[in-house]
């Protein structure tokens, strides 16, 4: 794999292209001369080619937004998503300059802009609003708008003003800017996964409305990718991981996710970077099933790492194909030099390299003669990628949006901009490009932040690019229909999705939903290359009442929905579905060994009369458990003891549950006991007394007291010298009675006190 420059094959095409160009401009003045009329052509429309700025956005194709008032306020986007409507929304940070002496922390910041890169002032009344969460340090970093227009920024947010810690932290606005009072708390949600630091990149909405968020959590020791699922109301989704929440740790050092994407089957991915010890990180992906367990289809146990030259390759953007390959984008830092590279990996389904992408699934560009920063990466309708991120102009030193395009092999787009290359000075020596999206119409918006000299700080900065022929407008969704309409419960229906143009290659994969039990269909349906419609089937059970179920389909961002009315049936309904198991959870996840653990097994519904016996077993000889347990009849749920034995290493053991045609596993880490506890014992009462223990090790004559070591999960009494009768309290209780002896196992330190009568 060889890094891109512009080759003299490239050179040649590109003054190729010019002289045409000229000599047909040459040949339409003449032509126009000779009818007496010439008419000026304006370069930035009619002759506007992939990769020039946009003069319809902003008029000149940049468009800058400070946030507060005074001079030194800051602001900066990480993010943008594009309505179905065309309007654009940035999301980010913005922070005020000290006031009195006293400085402000940041907050999230979102502006939205009408496609003419003007503010809409039909958000928040002048198109920006921030949110502040706990007077400290907050930033968005990630954005969605929902079907319903209602838009969803993500990131963190400290505790407290005081506090180093911070969380996920979650806001939902309605289409007007407010803050959604159905959503969280006041519109806010948070989430903490280990008490220290927890930071979310990234936010991708399910086809049934549920919010997936992607980020990093520290454990105490170090950084893991960590996912939550959040239902339509912000409530953690406890179908998912455990109460919601996911962790995941690639080497057992640090790891992040910084970009997520749902695909259509309903599989999670998220990619970010994984530290393996010693000179370099490594690209990391991961995958998802839908509750959350690591997809083991994928790569070796859900889990993929690439490597590109070495030392430190950080994943930064993930972009989903029609033909569920997965591209991860990101930077790279090679061996020898000091320049970094924008880099590419494609992976096939199952997480392999897809060596068709420039022959050996990985690709790099040098574009900057500097360090570069964060990528952000989009995906054009005709499979081409564009990439965005800043560096050095070396003509003036100056930070400028740093603009690139991948044609779908991998390699440079020579017909994208100076040889595949875009820079961009938004407003002068400090421009830093963070988020990127492609419009419906093909459109390319970079957004970022630039340094606006007369604020001495930086402002919210947007560019909007031509993409040429290969940025024609994408396919999206233009209906859903179900035929027929109204069906009795039990009986099918046909649905049909219909595109706005031919899909691409590979086909268009529309995601679908329904929010009824009564109605049921896949996942999603494919509409193959070249055509413009496909058909699913909608399967229905029986009913009780009339009901009406609203199915959805989803494909390039744009949503339809229709209803389907279920009616009863005259004739009995039929006997009810077996459930299956839906869930196994294990805690405590982790124990010493000799403690015990609960598993506890979970249906989709109702066990039928007799019970549902769900089958259990444990992969390692560290820990048993009951080959079944059952689940009453009309229950739900039922849980079981596992019990460990000592072991002289960490052990983990898979704990599978298999019923009705569902399997779910867990997993219980056994550790090794300490190497010993210290029991102290002080003996009062009688003079001239002493309390012993049995194994010995303990004398402590009355008005004194004795310690000694014993080993974890060691059984030990404690009597008089004498035979009498003790009052013990503390570690071994006798509960205020007299008793000849006490008896306990020691776990860990422990101190006993012995009144001797």
């Amino acid at each position: 794999m060889e890094s891109l420059s512009l080759s003299n094959h490239g050179l040649a095409h590109w003054l190729k292209v010019m002289v045409l160009a000229i000599l047909t401009l040459y040949r339409a003045a003449m032509a126009l001369l000779a009818t007496g009329t010439l008419f000026l052509i304006c370069a930035s429309s009619a002759w506007a080619a992939a990769g020039d700025l946009d003069s319809t956005f902003g008029g000149d194709g940049k468009v800058t937004t400070p946030f507060f008032t005074e001079a030194n306020d800051s602001a900066t986007v990480y993010a943008i998503a594009v309505q179905p409507d065309g309007k654009i929304v940035a999301a980010g940070s913005a922070s005020r300059s000290q006031q009195s002496g006293a400085g402000s922390g940041s907050e999230f910041a979102l502006a939205r802009y009408n496609t003419d890169g003007s503010l809409d002032t039909s958000f928040s009344g002048d198109g920006k609003v921030t949110k502040d969460i706990a007077g400290g340090q907050d930033y968005a970093y990630g954005v969605v708008v929902q079907p319903d227009g209602k838009i969803v920024a993500v990131g963190s947010a400290n505790v407290n003003a005081a506090s180093f810690y911070t969380r996920f932290t979650l806001v939902r606005f309605n289409p007007d800017g407010s803050p959604d009072s159905g959503f969280g708390t006041a519109g806010v949600v948070s989430t903490d996964f280990f008490g220290t630091e927890n930071v979310a990149t990234s936010v991708a909405l399910q086809a049934d409305g549920r919010i997936v968020v992607a980020g990093s959590a520290h454990d105490g020791i170090g950084r893991r990718f960590a996912l939550a699922r959040y239902n339509v109301d912000g409530s953690l989704d406890a179908s998912f991981g455990t109460g919601g929440k996911v962790t995941t740790s690639f080497f057992g050092f640090d790891d992040g996710a910084t970009a997520v994407a749902v695909q259509a089957n309903g599989k999670i991915v998220a990619v970010g970077s994984a530290y393996p010890g010693g000179a370099n990180n490594q690209f990391a992906v991961a995958r998802y099933n839908a509750d959350g367990s690591l997809d083991a289809s994928f790569g070796t146990g859900g889990k993929v790492t690439t490597d590109f030259f070495g030392r430190n390759d950080l994943g930064h953007a993930l972009l989903l194909q029609s033909d569920d390959k997965i591209v991860a984008a990101g930077m790279a830092y090679p061996v020898v030099g000091g320049i970094d590279e924008y880099a590419l990996a494609r992976y096939n389904p199952d997480g392999s390299l897809d060596n068709s992408f420039s022959g050996d699934g990985k690709t790099t560009l040098v574009f900057s003669s500097a360090y570069l920063r964060r990528l952000a990466a989009a995906l054009q309708q005709d499979g081409k990628i564009v990439a965005v991120s800043w560096g050095v102009d070396g003509s003036t030193g100056f930070d400028v949006f740093s603009l690139a395009r991948f044609n779908s092999d991998g390699g440079l787009d020579l017909d994208f901009g100076a040889g595949g290359k875009v820079t961009t000075n938004v407003l002068g020596s400090q421009n830093q490009a963070y988020a990127l999206a492609v419009q419906a119409d093909g459109k390319i918006v970079a957004a970022g932040s630039a340094f606006d000299p007369s604020r001495s700080h930086s402002v919210f900065a947007l560019t909007r690019y031509d993409a040429g022929a290969g940025g024609s407008p994408a396919a999206a969704l233009s209906s859903l229909l179900v035929d027929p309409g109204s069906v009795v419960g039990g009986v099918s229906s046909a649905g049909t999705v219909t595109l706005t143009a031919a899909a691409p290659a590979g086909g268009a994969l529309v995601a679908l939903a329904d929010d009824s039990p009564a109605a049921t269909v896949p996942a999603s349906v494919r509409v193959p290359e070249g055509a413009t419609t496909a058909t699913f089937s909608v399967a229905t059970t029986a009913v009780a009442t009339s009901t009406t179920a609203t199915l959805t389909g989803t494909y390039n961002g744009v949503s339809r929905a229709r209803t389907l009315t279920i009616t009863p049936t005259t004739t009995a309904p039929p006997p009810p579905a077996q459930p299956a198991l839906s869930g196994l959870v294990v805690s405590p996840t982790s124990v010493t060994g000799g403690s015990a653990s609960v598993a506890t097994v979970t249906l989709t519904g109702a066990a039928p009369a007799g019970g549902a016996t769900v089958t259990l077993a444990a992969s390692s000889p560290a820990t048993v458990i009951p080959g079944s347990v059952t689940v009453p009849a009309g229950a739900t749920a039922a849980a079981v003891t596992i019990t460990t034995s000592t072991v002289a290493a960490p052990s983990a053991s898979t704990i599978t549950g298999s019923y009705g045609g569902a399997t779910r596993t867990a997993t219980l880490t056994v550790n090794p006991a300490p190497a010993g506890a210290t029991l102290t014992v002080r003996a009062t009462g009688r003079s001239g007394e002493s309390v012993v223990s049995s194994p010995a090790g303990i004398n402590a004559k009355v008005g004194t007291t004795a310690s000694a070591s014993f080993a974890v999960n060691t059984v030990v009494t404690l009597r008089a010298s004498n035979n009498r009768d003790v009052i013990w309290s503390g570690s071994c209780s006798s509960g205020g009675n007299k008793a000849k002896s006490c008896t306990f196992t020691i776990k860990a330190n422990s101190s006993v006190t012995g009144n001797v009568q």
